[in-house]
């Protein structure tokens, strides 16, 4: 997100030359949620000005497509990428990066936020195989990890489903409202450490967790859930 650079080499391009779309690495906080800021921006913010520079700039179409993110997996070293090519002492007494459950989570909450902000027409993930931070273990027989899993749910979900609206909420709940031709979905979590009670005013008929599993529980927490409303 070094958008005073991408300004300045938007600026000197070719007058004929244009980009079919403006496609940045989108990174807010590696070493925590999409939800943290970095200075003013938030994923979200930093998706409005990102795409501010796609409506403004001449060179490039108004599309935004984010075209690399992850978060770096905890205890895997050098191949961690906020690591080095070598290890530190104090990196073996306090592992950077995020537990399997978090880097799940923040996807999740990533995907959600960029994709309905109006602003992102695409989001890769980057990459499907990778030690250090990719949804499969390419060093431990290619085993899937949580996140892995927790697409696939997303997509399953709401893969075909159009968003509605954000509910308002406190600032620290988010409730998004998806359709489908036959459902009314809720995604739902908090960036509060401790769960939080869903609203009133929602009576699911069913709960799924961000793994796709039924659940009974509707207290939000920090992994999304899903509530199927109608």
């Amino acid at each position: 997100f070094e958008y005073l650079p991408v300004i300045a080499a938007l600026n000197v391009l070719p007058g004929n030359f244009r980009f079919k779309a403006l496609f940045p690495f989108l990174y807010v906080d590696r070493r925590g949620a999409p939800e943290n800021k970095q200075g003013y921006f938030s994923t979200l913010e930093k998706s409005a000005m990102i795409r501010a520079l796609a409506q403004w700039s001449k060179h490039t179409e108004d599309r935004v497509i984010i075209s690399e993110v992850n978060w770096p997996v905890k205890h895997t070293t050098i191949w961690s990428p906020i690591g080095c090519p070598y290890e530190t002492p104090n990196w073996r007494r306090i592992q950077p990066g995020e537990s399997d459950e978090d880097y799940a989570s923040y996807m999740l909450r990533f995907l959600a936020i960029t994709l309905c902000s109006g602003h992102v027409e695409q989001v890769f993930w980057w990459r499907l195989s990778a030690h250090g931070y990719g949804l499969v273990d390419d060093r431990n027989q290619f085993t899937p990890r949580p996140a892995f899993y927790a697409l696939a749910n997303f997509l399953k979900l709401l893969g075909n489903a159009t968003f509605q609206k954000k509910w308002l909420t406190d600032t620290s709940i988010y409730l998004m409202e998806f359709s489908t031709t036959n459902q009314r979905i809720l995604m739902g979590w908090t960036t509060q450490p401790t769960p939080q009670p869903l609203t009133p005013s929602v009576t699911p008929i069913q709960i799924y967790n961000a793994y796709g599993e039924t659940v009974t529980d509707s207290s939000l927490t920090s992994s999304p859930k899903y509530f199927i409303v109608s």
